[in-house]
């Protein structure tokens, strides 16, 4: 008995395996269909990063809707940021006027005696009387004193020229609390205040059309409240004269 083994033909070789017909395109139009979808991907990513959220939801809307081939396509520039207006400078002949009658007053007020009570600023629609609160009252009263009784009979003069000019009165106090029976606050002081110099400019003859009277308080400083002096600067009666609208 024969026990060979059977012979067996050997095992193809690898080199000997037909290749793949390179001719075959298919793996291609994947990749492209690969890389064209990270291309839109990377698209959105950018434009949502580069616009508010505005823009991004009318891009979106654009995108979802169907373009139409025929209709050109327009872009509207963004309107420009008006620019700001230039400083126009001021007329020399209103400024010149204002100076004079500024002038005009401060000689009046020394000719009455009254340049160191009265200080005066004028602008080209108003002229502002500022009176010092000392010389008009009693610290913490609204009872004008006989003193402050005389500076507003000399300043009647000023006040008449001026007819057609309305005059508001103005009380001003300092940030030092007050709480009585008469006034509970400031306002109540530097509005009492204000009224008590009307009352007296009545009795002297300007029209009761012509005025009105305010109270300020604390609120209209115009110097530093935290030394005596700039607190006592700020505690005063202004009388305002306002040139008419045209």
């Amino acid at each position: 008995m024969d026990r060979r083994r059977p012979h067996l033909p050997p095992p193809p070789r690898w080199e000997d395996e037909p290749l793949p017909d390179e001719s075959d395109g298919g793996w291609l139009i994947i990749y492209l269909d690969v890389m064209t979808l990270m291309l839109c991907l990377f698209v959105v990513l950018l434009a949502y990063s580069s616009y508010s959220a505005d823009e991004y939801e009318a891009l979106a809307r654009a995108l979802s809707s169907t373009p139409n081939t025929n209709q050109a396509v327009t872009q509207t520039a963004a309107p420009e940021a008006p620019q700001p207006e230039a400083d126009v400078p001021g007329d020399p002949a209103v400024d010149t006027a204002t100076q004079q009658l500024q002038e005009q007053y401060r000689d009046a007020l020394l000719d009455q005696g009254l340049q160191e009570a009265v200080d005066v600023q004028v602008s080209a629609t108003q002229v502002n009387l500022q009176i010092n609160e000392r010389i008009l009252f009693e610290l913490g009263q609204a009872e004008l004193t006989e003193a402050g009784r005389a500076v507003l009979e000399k300043l009647i003069p000023l006040l008449m020229v001026a007819s057609d000019h309305s005059l508001s009165i103005e009380g001003h106090t300092d940030p030092t609390p007050i709480a009585n029976a008469q006034f509970p606050s400031n306002w109540e002081l530097s509005s009492q205040r204000a009224t008590g110099v009307l009352r007296f400019l009545l009795t002297q003859g300007i029209p009761a059309e012509r005025m009105r009277a305010v109270g300020y308080a604390d609120t209209r400083p115009l110097a530093d409240n935290s030394t005596p002096e700039g607190r006592a600067r700020n505690r005063r009666v202004s009388l305002i004269l306002q040139r008419p609208e045209e």
